[in-house]
């Protein structure tokens, strides 16, 4: 079995592709793609037996690739959001796995694919059993629990920091930092895309793939080009690249900051 992943963060890619060799299908990753345009213009000359798409990518929301090729492969979305469940459904997906995922849920997703294959009509049994899956969706308790504090190590030590002394993640070399207010930077252990489901929207506000931030650490915010905006930080992150807002972003970020 041929397996594509669609995905634009390099550890959620790692980890995803590592589960997938560990479970007992006989399958290889053929692909790992990690825009809506990358995607679109290999599937347009390539195929595989089975895909699995994150929903939020940088460039725009996965949904676009299959609105524009209307390919009949299935699919397993990856996400952080249950909000994306329904349409979802609307393409060939056959199942909604949530981040963070592990190798039980991602078997169970597996068996799915392939009860799905030996049916005469899959189609129509994954609608109907969409009610059931929305339904489980909305009472797991990590969508609607929000992290408050987070542990991370200090030499030897461990130390819980609260939200409101935290300033912004930052994903950089397939690492991910907390930045505090006062300028500390730590090590933490997770992926950005599994880190914004935890976080209060209300708090935090993911700009681009590289940085989450908070309303404080928010220096100045100045035109870059046309389509962009650009961050100043404060503290200000040891990179070169400046911390930008694509145009996709611009209006729920001002809706952010008028919350």
């Amino acid at each position: 079995m041929e397996v594509v992943i669609i995905e634009d963060e390099d550890l959620a890619a790692d980890s995803l592709e590592s589960l997938l060799l560990k479970t007992g299908y006989n399958l290889r990753v053929k692909k790992r793609l990690e825009s809506v345009k990358q995607a679109i213009e290999w599937f347009k000359v390539n195929s595989c037996d089975l895909i699995f798409s994150d929903i939020s990518l940088g460039d725009g929301e996965s949904f676009e690739i299959f609105d524009v090729l209307k390919i009949d492969i299935p699919i397993i979305f990856t996400t952080a959001f249950d909000h994306y469940a329904i349409q979802s459904f609307q393409f060939n997906a056959i199942d909604y796995l949530l981040k963070p995922y592990d190798k039980t849920k991602l078997n169970k997703a597996l068996e799915k694919f392939s009860n799905y294959k030996g049916l005469a009509n899959p189609t129509s049994e994954s609608n109907h059993n969409l009610e059931n899956l929305i339904a489980q969706l909305k009472v797991m308790p990590e969508i609607n629990q929000k992290q408050t504090r987070f542990l991370v190590s200090k030499g030897e030590e461990l130390v819980s920091i609260n939200s409101e002394e935290i300033a912004y993640f930052m994903a950089e070399n397939k690492s991910l930092f907390l930045c505090k207010r006062d300028g500390e930077i730590f090590l933490y252990d997770d992926t950005i895309s599994n880190l914004e489901q935890k976080l209060a929207p209300k708090d935090f506000f993911k700009v681009n793939r590289k940085f989450i931030v908070k309303h404080n650490a928010i220096k100045s915010i100045v035109k870059y080009s046309q389509n962009r905006l650009k961050l100043e930080l404060q503290p200000m992150p040891n990179i070169q690249d400046p911390v930008l807002i694509s145009a996709k972003n611009i209006q729920s970020f001002k809706n952010w900051l008028n919350n």
